[in-house]
């Protein structure tokens, strides 16, 4: 991650009496990591990357939707500087103060008011949820396209359909939460562990949440839900952990380049790779392979 990051205010957006601000930007590796002094809905519609928010790098493709409040910190990459791997992402963005006054609509047990109000989850100051019906897609392009034609009445048709939007990524909490009661019983955790072994055996391959959600006959927040409370971590971590301890066999036990093992346990981006790795275990992965092959000869003598 880019270690300094500029803040975004929103005098630089908000102009006249507009309070509500969209845009559809493609990502780049040239966008600096930045915070901003109010709120933005992110939605990605096309492509896939990363987006390294708080601290976190969370893999992202179209339908991924994100919640951020103001002094959260981000940035969204593309998977590739190949000008072919586009990341398209709509921004939708609005002063607290707008959100103020339609507080009343949302309960303060909302997630929409939780995160506003940095109390969704300790140590996650931003709400993500996905689109896995494309409800919220025509939302959004439909609040774009007002922004940018500014017929009579659009900043009334922009706040009503942004309240919407709230709205309906409140009711996909509710919808994943109903769907996590209603699972449970001995089949759903064989239904998890052969998604385990199956991770276990396919680590190096473009698992997707979607794919295995389907083999366990779950909905995909269902299973995210189950994933983790079974296994004490999400699904995108807990691949990245039997990614990580591959790495870790590897570099001790062969004198393959860290680019090929890398690419062996289903990496390209080596930015990403080589920030996940330093996460994981402190050091780079040619520190690693220099102090464990070290200790290795200092154990067994030749």
């Amino acid at each position: 991650m880019i270690a300094r990051t500029r803040l975004y205010k929103g005098e630089r957006f908000f102009k006249g009496k507009e309070d509500i601000y969209v845009n559809r930007c493609t990502e780049a590796f040239t966008i600096c990591e930045h915070s901003h002094d109010f709120i933005e809905v992110s939605y990605v519609a096309q492509g896939s990357g990363y987006h390294y928010i708080a601290d976190q790098i969370i893999p992202v493709k179209s339908g991924d939707l994100f919640i951020i409040p103001a002094g959260t910190s981000h940035v969204f990459r593309p998977s590739s500087p190949n000008q072919s791997a586009k990341l398209i992402v709509y921004n939708c963005l609005f002063p607290y103060a707008t959100y103020e006054k339609w507080k009343l609509l949302f309960s303060g047990g909302s997630n929409i008011d939780r995160v506003l109000h940095n109390q969704l989850s300790p140590g996650i100051p931003f709400l993500h949820v996905f689109d896995r019906n494309d409800r919220l897609l025509p939302l959004i392009t439909t609040m774009h396209k007002e922004f940018r034609s500014k017929d009579e009445g659009y900043l009334t048709i922009l706040s009503a359909i942004l309240i919407q939007l709230l709205m309906m990524i409140n009711r996909l909490g509710y919808e994943e939460e109903s769907s996590d009661a209603n699972g449970g019983g001995s089949k759903q955790s064989e239904m998890l562990d052969d998604a385990m072994c199956y991770i276990k055996q396919h680590y190096a391959e473009n698992i997707t949440v979607k794919q295995l959600a389907a083999h366990a006959f779950m909905s995909e927040s269902h299973f995210q839900r189950s994933f983790k409370r079974m296994t004490g971590m999400t699904f995108t971590k807990y691949l990245q952990q039997t990614r990580i301890e591959q790495c870790c066999t590897l570099l001790k036990t062969s004198d393959q380049c860290v680019n090929f093992i890398a690419n062996r346990i289903g990496y390209k981006d080596m930015k990403f790779f080589y920030t996940l790795f330093l996460k994981k275990t402190g050091m780079t992965p040619q520190q690693y392979r220099k102090q464990h092959q070290t200790a290795d000869s200092a154990a067994y003598p030749v």
